[in-house]
């Protein structure tokens, strides 16, 4: 069974590892809109064969460090090797990708405040009202953002994600939560604000194994392998557009990328 987590991205990504587990003659079952500790707990014990996860996530949530290094390859070896060692799980690939936490405002509004990083939304913070998925506000991130920076908004609002970006753009709310590879932060013109104070740790994107899927199924493993560096930022970006802009579905987005990488690799 393949996980994904409550986002248009892990959809997508989903689709993708399900196609080459189906590829490699293995059943395949894809169980939608997990919460990341759920996620994890189940592909620990077994319930899960693999999903992706990002590093942040883990070295936040599941390791519990509060320390944020810059060097990415840094945290995804650290990661790699306690996820082994502490929780029997494989690190199969890094997809190539970094999707970080991060906050965004309305280009014209942030514009007219003067606002360019976190840092300048603190002494305006009691005046503006924020949004976010249903997990961030208590995920580890957002407390260090908010003792990084000392932010104290008047309103938190939680919401479905596929509505964050529209309330943020209609000016329903002034600041949201954002994914960096979501498509709509371009298609709604926000402004995503520079950690300038490094608060959000690294967040590549990272295919995670199952000790059984691991042990018993080697030819599956060895076909989420070769995802490994295959989706840049920008490739990301563009599959999640599809699916939020163009209403296409994840499994067609995939089967589309996969199709073009698999035509590239033939020639």
């Amino acid at each position: 069974m393949i996980g994904a987590k409550t986002f248009t991205e892990q959809y997508v990504l989903s689709a993708i590892l399900a196609d080459r587990v189906a590829a490699a003659g293995a059943p395949v079952r894809v169980v939608p809109s997990l919460g990341s500790t759920v996620a994890f707990d189940a592909l620990r014990d077994g319930t899960l064969d693999c999903y992706v996860d990002y590093s942040g996530t883990i070295w936040a949530t599941i390791m519990h460090r509060t320390d944020v290094p810059s060097d990415r390859a840094a945290v995804l070896t650290e990661m790699t090797q306690f996820l082994r060692d502490r929780a029997g799980v494989t690190v199969v690939a890094a997809l190539g990708f970094e999707n970080a936490y991060a906050l965004v405002m309305r280009d014209d509004r942030a514009r007219a405040a003067g606002v360019r990083r976190i840092s300048d939304l603190v002494a305006r913070a009691p005046q503006l009202t924020i949004a976010s998925d249903y997990e961030f506000f208590s995920r580890p991130e957002w407390r260090a953002l908010s003792a990084a920076y000392g932010l104290h908004f008047a309103a938190q609002r939680s919401m479905d994600p596929s509505l964050m970006y529209q309330a943020v753009a209609a000016g329903d709310v002034d600041v949201a939560s954002a994914f960096s590879t979501d498509g709509r932060i371009a298609a709604f013109d926000l402004r995503v604000l520079d950690d300038d104070r490094g608060a959000i740790p690294p967040y590549d994107a990272i295919v995670l194994a199952s000790a059984r899927l691991v042990r018993d199924e080697p030819r599956v493993v060895a076909a989420l392998t070769t995802l490994a560096g295959a989706i840049d930022a920008e490739t990301m970006r563009r599959m999640n557009a599809a699916v939020d802009q163009d209403a296409r579905s994840p499994e067609d987005v995939a089967r589309e990328f996969l199709a073009r990488r698999d035509a590239a690799g033939a020639r």
